[in-house]
């Protein structure tokens, strides 16, 4: 049986410790009471452990696997295999499959674990194939743009600080409308340019992408190629006009593809996650103020597993010359 932590060979208790606890038993005659006081164990293991060595020998004292032999409450084959058509079919979680089976969330999860499929990342949703990962080769070659709407904040707080139903909830002065969060990633980087503003017009989509585009020029990253969804902002003449300014070649997703997009998407994911959720904020300035600060964390300070732990400052460092870092 294999081990993901090996022991040290003179510990005590491994199987060497054991022979000599054996030996102190078998080959001296020491009592079992002086025998679990010298190896400072219980009167029990040394019982276990001479019974096992006069059963088998040295392969006695060697460590077994605590598997039952026989599991008669086990989910049945055919059961296990409909928990795994389910997955692959349907792509529904642990909670949902049981909900189906009548088993228990943890067995369903115990399942499709042993089966690989504990992870829904482990195929693509929409092919049921791997998903194909890239990166391109430099910084610039290739901007992720999107954007993310999500609510604003009213003064005071919604309702997730003050409770449901407190008075003036539904009051007009309290509707606040909808921010767009407008994001520029660098593929090979992950380093981010982005703006909290009003709406996703094209006008509005065109103006962020320059003040973006000076920004990665800014320090030393000249956008190439910059990709997006199909939104009509980015369909428009002002979007395009914009990226002809910048001398940056304009590429789209295909359509109901959000993958090809997905850096941006993933980071979108992360706002939410570690900033817009995070708490429970008073206010749409408060929020706001705070964003500015999460965003120079996530470029400099918080490390990513698809860059080996690295943070985006890091690889731009190591990706251009010394004048830009």
């Amino acid at each position: 049986m294999t081990y993901a932590r090996s022991q040290h060979p003179n510990a005590p208790l491994t199987p060497e410790g054991r022979r000599r606890m054996v030996a102190c038993v078998v080959d001296k005659g020491w009592t079992i009471e002086a025998t679990a006081e010298r190896f400072q164990v219980d009167a029990k293991t040394v019982r276990k452990w001479r019974d096992r060595f006069l059963a088998g020998g040295d392969s006695g004292l060697r460590d077994r696997s605590c598997r039952p032999r026989r599991s008669p409450n086990r989910a049945s084959r055919p059961t296990r295999r409909r928990v795994i058509r389910l997955r692959r079919k349907r792509r529904w979680g642990a909670d949902h499959i049981a909900h189906e089976v009548g088993l228990a969330a943890s067995t369903v999860q115990g399942i499709l674990n042993r089966a690989g499929e504990g992870r829904l990342d482990r195929g693509d949703r929409a092919t049921k194939a791997k998903p194909h990962r890239y990166q391109r080769e430099h910084p610039g070659e290739l901007i992720h743009v999107d954007i993310k709407k999500i609510a604003a904040i009213p003064d005071g707080g919604g309702w997730q600080s003050r409770g449901r139903g407190y008075e003036g909830e539904k009051s007009k002065e309290r509707r606040v409308g909808y921010r767009y969060i407008h994001s520029a990633l660098d593929d090979r980087s992950r380093i981010v340019y982005s703006e909290i503003l009003e709406d996703e017009q094209g006008k509005t989509a065109a103006d962020f992408w320059k003040r973006a585009a000076a920004w990665f020029e800014s320090i030393g990253i000249k956008c190439e190629r910059v990709i997006t969804d199909n939104g009509s902002c980015y369909r428009s003449g002002l979007w395009h006009r914009a990226c002809k300014t910048t001398g940056t070649t304009v590429k789209k997703t295909r359509p109901r593809r959000p993958q090809t997009n997905g850096k941006v998407e993933r980071f979108h994911r992360i706002l939410l996650e570690e900033w817009a959720y995070i708490q429970p904020w008073t206010s749409e300035t408060e929020r706001h103020h705070a964003y500015h600060g999460f965003i120079h964390f996530y470029n400099h300070h918080r490390s990513h597993g698809s860059l080996n732990w690295a943070t985006p400052i890091n690889i731009i460092q190591d990706n251009l010359p010394e004048e830009h870092t």
